[in-house]
């Protein structure tokens, strides 16, 4: 198996995915584009590679990827679910112009330091503790 299916299979397995040959594929093609995908243009993409797979079989490995992590979900543009590829820690800028996404990286002291003050203003506003919070920044404007 060549390297980088093997690095494929290993993640799928991370998450306790059985790393099925169009599983593999899938993810393969998903993972090594780093862009932000409708479902209906990940559909188009694995189709323009494997002609003979059915939608529903798509959609199904990409709601599995989805719920386990293996991809992140983006709900930026008026109720469209954005699959995000790319797996690293990062935030989002969208630019209002174009709909363009960009991935924004902060350093872990300064996404700490924002985390902290987020969580902290948002316990004093409601009077509730909470507890396993993330942050997830999205800037919009214009270039």
């Amino acid at each position: 198996m060549e390297a980088n299916y093997q690095k494929t299979k290993e993640i799928l397995e991370s998450y306790g995915i059985r790393a099925t040959s169009q599983r593999l594929e899938m993810a393969h093609l998903l993972l090594s584009a780093h862009k932000h995908f409708t479902a209906e243009e990940i559909f188009h993409l694995i189709n323009s590679h494997f002609p003979h797979a059915s939608r529903a079989t798509i959609f199904n490995n990409l709601k599995l990827f989805s719920e386990k992590g293996v991809i992140g979900t983006l709900e930026l543009k008026n109720g469209v679910t954005l699959y995000d590829s790319n797996m690293e820690r990062h935030h989002h800028a969208v630019e209002e112009g174009t709909g363009r996404i960009i991935d924004v990286y902060l350093d872990e002291e300064t996404e700490s330091k924002v985390h902290a003050l987020m969580k902290e203003e948002l316990e004093k506003s409601t009077g509730k503790s909470w507890k396993n919070t993330r942050i997830m920044i999205t800037l919009k404007g214009e270039s």
